[in-house]
């Protein structure tokens, strides 16, 4: 699968947060955010099949 990067606008402070919080959990930022993506598709997709869209 081909890959795209994806740019956000984040609080400094947040972002710094959010670095160490990854890393604290021996986890990237980008491992985060693809499974937060991934997660938030698939309950999307599972809430269309339920409003029979």
């Amino acid at each position: 699968m081909a890959e795209k990067r994806f740019n956000a606008r984040v609080p400094e402070e947040l972002l710094e947060q959010f670095y160490r919080a990854a890393e604290e959990n021996c986890q990237t930022p980008s491992q985060l955010v693809r499974r937060w993506m991934t997660d938030y598709v698939r309950e999307h997709e599972e809430r269309k099949k339920q409003q029979g869209e």
